[in-house]
């Protein structure tokens, strides 16, 4: 659990000491933001579908330290997300679901927005422009353009252009995520027919993202029906590793190269890789330079 904020001198506060007094003097975020921030939910037992997705590794760690730390400044985009989710939910109707969570023996989760009417499963992100463009199949490729450098270094090379091309989305964890929710929604008795991740662009409008190939702020991005068996053997899975850990106290193998984004995240995104004997060692290399 996280239980200190670092501040923007790089010191350590207490999350309950920086909400009752700055140390600073002045406030790097408004107080009520720092509140929302702030907001875990707890250990209950049992995980949620989003705890599985992880790492069984990077699940484990942040369930047991009691000693998390975390910059606040970095979680905006979680609170913009969870403000607009918040926004969009009073404006559900009868017949809807919306903000509801729904378990199974495995886990739990919490879906964002059910039409039973047309029997469409929603759920909403707030990605960065990469992330979208992978989802998508978004390929920028390098293509001639029949003009050649006639001076310079590349004299005598054709010139070329970025051109958008279509590959293969890669949207394996919102997949398996959407369809574990359908799961819940059909265990009650009703149907599902379509799925779709609803995408705001956080960079949307910005050159890294047309460059991209990313030119609007919100995709409607269809995500596929699995085979109910593959979804259900994912999660209990992966919800009886993490159990089984917990229960005996064993460090989990390290998250696959799938799981941490081949390095990726151990460098720079995960919460838990001081904690992590291969995360640390994936800090020290890139710090080094190595």
């Amino acid at each position: 659990m996280i239980r200190s904020y670092e501040c923007p001198d790089k010191m350590l506060c207490r999350i309950d000491d920086c909400l009752k007094r700055c140390r600073m003097g002045r406030r790097c975020l408004s107080l009520p933001t720092l509140r929302a921030i702030a907001e875990q939910r707890p250990w209950d037992g049992k995980p949620t579908t989003t705890q599985l997705l992880k790492g069984t590794r990077e699940a484990y760690l942040e369930i047991i330290h009691d000693d998390l730390v975390e910059d606040p400044r970095d979680q905006m985009f979680r609170i913009l997300g969870t403000k607009g989710h918040g926004l969009v939910e009073q404006y559900a109707e009868a017949g809807e679901i919306s903000e509801t969570r729904l378990h199974d023996e495995f886990a739990s989760g919490k879906l964002d927005f059910y039409d039973s009417e047309s029997k469409t499963l929603y759920d909403y992100k707030t990605w960065g422009s990469f992330k979208v463009m992978k989802a998508l199949g978004i390929e920028m490729v390098d293509e001639g353009t029949g003009e050649f450098y006639k001076s310079g270094a590349k004299k005598g090379q054709e010139k070329t252009h970025k051109v958008k091309k279509q590959g293969k989305p890669d949207m394996w964890e919102a997949e398996l995520q959407l369809n574990h929710y359908r799961l819940f929604i059909e265990a009650t008795g009703l149907s599902v027919e379509q799925m779709y991740i609803e995408a705001i662009v956080r960079d949307g409008g910005t050159f890294s993202a047309t460059n991209r190939g990313i030119t609007e702020n919100v995709y409607l991005i269809p995500v596929k029906k699995m085979p109910d068996d593959e979804v259900k053997d994912y999660f209990k899975a992966k919800s009886q590793a993490l159990l089984k850990a917990l229960d005996t106290f064993t460090l989990p193998p390290r998250c696959s190269d799938l799981e941490n984004w081949d390095g990726r995240k151990c460098k720079d995104y995960c919460l838990v890789a001081g904690h992590c004997d291969y995360g640390l060692k994936l800090k020290e290399a890139s710090s080094s330079g190595r």
